[in-house]
């Protein structure tokens, strides 16, 4: 339900992971990436790779693997460790990307840069 008690899809994220964490008892971060990435309708790439990352979790939960985090590098899916945002080189050009100010990123400033950050 929204704020005036609509009912309305969505937030299926939050349900299945407070079962993860009841099941496993492990702290499950959920990011709802529609809001923060969408632009219009999806298309075929973002139908598909969240379908195969749910498709990769379930399969680390089965194997019993923890502390990974699904990704494409390269081009090609794979796991990495779950800190590997908080360790290593920093490859995100802040300052070129991000409007620190206006809190939003900088979209005028695409051309010459890759789809995809790797």
């Amino acid at each position: 339900m929204d704020a005036y008690g609509h009912r309305k899809l969505g937030g299926i994220g939050q349900h299945v992971g407070h079962a993860l964490k009841e099941i496993t008892g492990t702290n499950v971060m959920v990011q709802n990436l529609g809001y923060l990435l969408r632009a219009g309708a999806p298309d075929a790439v973002d139908l598909m790779v969240p379908k195969n990352y749910g498709t990769m979790t379930v399969r680390l939960i089965e194997d019993g693997s923890t502390g990974l985090m699904v990704a494409v590098q390269d081009g090609r899916y794979t796991t990495q460790p779950a800190d590997i945002s908080t360790k290593g080189e920093r490859r995100v050009d802040v300052d070129g990307m991000y409007d620190v100010d206006a809190y939003r990123p900088r979209i005028a400033r695409l051309d010459g840069t890759p789809m995809y950050l790797r």
